[in-house]
C-alpha cells in the first residue's frame, strides 16, 4: 500500500509539473502573439523576403507554414518567377530583368534592387523595410517589440556584422573601412534612410552597376553606400543571427539556447549544419527538417496544434 501511494503520489506530481509546463507556454506564447501595443505606438514594417523558385519546397514553405502567415499582409517577396500561395500583388519576378539566379555579384544585386522598387510602390504603408532570407524565421513580435522603441524618422541601418572586424577597404575614392551587416541575418531600414537612399537606388541599373564597379555583393555594397555616402554607422543588433552561425544550434551551446531563444529576433537555418536538432521531434522529421515549425509551437505554444503537439510530446516522456 506504502508503494502504491508513493507511485502514485509521483505520477500526480508528474502530471502538475506537465500541465503546468504546458499552461506556462500558452500563457507566454499568448502575450508574444498578443503583445500589449498602445495606439501611438503602431509600428509599420514591411517585410521583403528573398528566395528562389526552385527553393520552394526545401526552404520557403517554412516560413509559409510559420511565421509569414502571423504578418502575411505585409510580406513580399522577390522571386525568380511567380510562385503558388502567393498573391501575384506581393511578388516581383526577377528572371527577366536579371537573367537565372545564382551567387554572382550581378545576380544578387539585380536581386536585391527590386527590394527597393517594392519598397517605393507601398513606402506611403511602412516606416521600415527589414530584408530577409528565405531560409530565416522570423520573431515578429520581438522584431515590433525592438523597432518600436527606434525613431523610423532618423537614419537607422539595422542588423548583424558578418565578420568580426571592419571590412578593409583601401581603394579610392573612400579609402575607408566600415561595417556592413549581412543579409543572411536580416536586415532593417527606417524610412529616413531608404528617403536618404533614393538617389543611389532610383533606377534599376543604379544600384546593380554600383555593384558591378566596386565589384562586392549586395549586402557589401549596401553598407559601403550607407557608411560612406550617407555618413551612417551600422547598429549592430546580436539578437539576428545568420545560418553562417553554426554555433547557435551546437550541442554544447544547447543550454544557452534554450534560455534564450524566446528573446531572439531572426534565426538562419541551413541544412545539414545549422538545424537545433536537440529540439524536440514536434512533427516528423520529413515534414520538418530544419526543426522551424518546432521552434515555431515552442514560441506560439497557444496554437491548437501546438498545444496537442507539446502535450503529446510531454506526456510520451512519461510512458
Amino acid at each position: 500500500m506504502r508503494l502504491f501511494n508513493r507511485h502514485t503520489f509521483k505520477t500526480s506530481l508528474t502530471m502538475m509539473f506537465l500541465m503546468f509546463t504546458i499552461a506556462y507556454y500558452c500563457h507566454y506564447s499568448y502575450l508574444q502573439v498578443h503583445p500589449r501595443r498602445s495606439p501611438q505606438s503602431t509600428v509599420r514594417i514591411m517585410y521583403v523576403v528573398r528566395t528562389v523558385s526552385k527553393y520552394y519546397s526545401t526552404r520557403l514553405i517554412y516560413l509559409l507554414q510559420t511565421w509569414i502567415p502571423l504578418v502575411h499582409d505585409d510580406v513580399f517577396f522577390v522571386s525568380d518567377i511567380l510562385l503558388p500561395n502567393v498573391t501575384r500583388t506581393h511578388i516581383i519576378p526577377t528572371e527577366t530583368a536579371c537573367g537565372p539566379s545564382s551567387h554572382s555579384v550581378r545576380s544578387l544585386c539585380c536581386q536585391t534592387t527590386h527590394d527597393f522598387i517594392l519598397y517605393r510602390r507601398h513606402a506611403f504603408h511602412y516606416d521600415w523595410f527589414c530584408h530577409f532570407d528565405d531560409d530565416q524565421y522570423v520573431h515578429v513580435n520581438n522584431l515590433y517589440e525592438y523597432l518600436s522603441t527606434l525613431d523610423p524618422d532618423r537614419p537607422y541601418y539595422i542588423g548583424r556584422n558578418s565578420w568580426n572586424s571592419t571590412f578593409k577597404r583601401t581603394k579610392h575614392p573612400y579609402p575607408s573601412h566600415f561595417w556592413f551587416a549581412t543579409f543572411g541575418a536580416g536586415v532593417c531600414l527606417s524610412k529616413r534612410t531608404l528617403d536618404l537612399l533614393e538617389s543611389h537606388t532610383r533606377t534599376t541599373s543604379q544600384f546593380m552597376n554600383g555593384c558591378i564597379r566596386e565589384f562586392y555583393p549586395d549586402d557589401i555594397y549596401l553598407g559601403f553606400l550607407i557608411s560612406n555616402h550617407l555618413n551612417l554607422s551600422l547598429t549592430k543588433n546580436l539578437r539576428f543571427h545568420s545560418h553562417l552561425e553554426r554555433s547557435l544550434f551546437s550541442q554544447n551551446h544547447k543550454h544557452s539556447f534554450m534560455k534564450t531563444f524566446h528573446q531572439q529576433i531572426t534565426f538562419g537555418f541551413w541544412l545539414p549544419e545549422a538545424v537545433p536538432r536537440f529540439l524536440p521531434h514536434l512533427f516528423p522529421i520529413n515534414i520538418d527538417p530544419l526543426r522551424m515549425r518546432t521552434l515555431h509551437c515552442l514560441l506560439y505554444a497557444q496554437l491548437e496544434d501546438c498545444q496537442i503537439r507539446i502535450r503529446k510530446h510531454l506526456f510520451n516522456m512519461t510512458e
